[in-house]
């Protein structure tokens, strides 16, 4: 928690920064923060849900009901889906540049999200542009900001 001490963002922070930019996304962020709104609920549903399929009942009273939040909040996870939907970049390429989230939880949300973008005819079209490693794929922003524009 030192860097609430300093004008440093998390390294977290900053990646999702750059992950969530509109070259990646394929929508402005003004955009992309109306879509996470708009799904919050209906993520909050999808996750009640199936937390109620494993119990096969209803909450007991006075349980502790969502005390660890998922490690992907909900704009990182239509963040993370949108890019994967885009064909940006493998699931291990995501996992990677996000450092602390398994592949397999990746594609979880995934599988989480997409019916959400679909049902509401959200899907992206596919990248001109598909990226082998993290680097890569985090510095794609970078390159672009930098470049000159005629």
């Amino acid at each position: 928690m030192s860097f609430l001490d300093t004008d440093k963002a998390p390294p977290r922070t900053r990646i999702m920064e750059s992950l969530s930019h509109s070259r990646l996304t394929g929508m402005s962020r003004t955009d992309l923060d109306a879509l996470t709104r708009r799904l919050a609920p209906r993520q909050l549903a999808q996750v009640e849900r199936t937390s109620y399929q494993r119990r096969g009942a209803d909450r007991q009273p006075g349980s502790r009901g969502g005390v660890f939040p998922q490690k992907p909040g909900d704009r990182e996870r239509v963040v993370v889906a949108l890019l994967y939907l885009r064909k940006l970049c493998t699931l291990d390429v995501l996992a990677d540049a996000l450092g602390d989230v398994s592949r397999s939880s990746i594609g979880n949300v995934f599988r989480e999200i997409r019916p959400l973008l679909a049902e509401g005819g959200l899907l992206p079209p596919p990248a001109a542009t598909r990226y082998r490693t993290a680097p890569d794929l985090l510095a794609a922003t970078d390159e672009q900001t930098n470049t000159p524009t005629s």
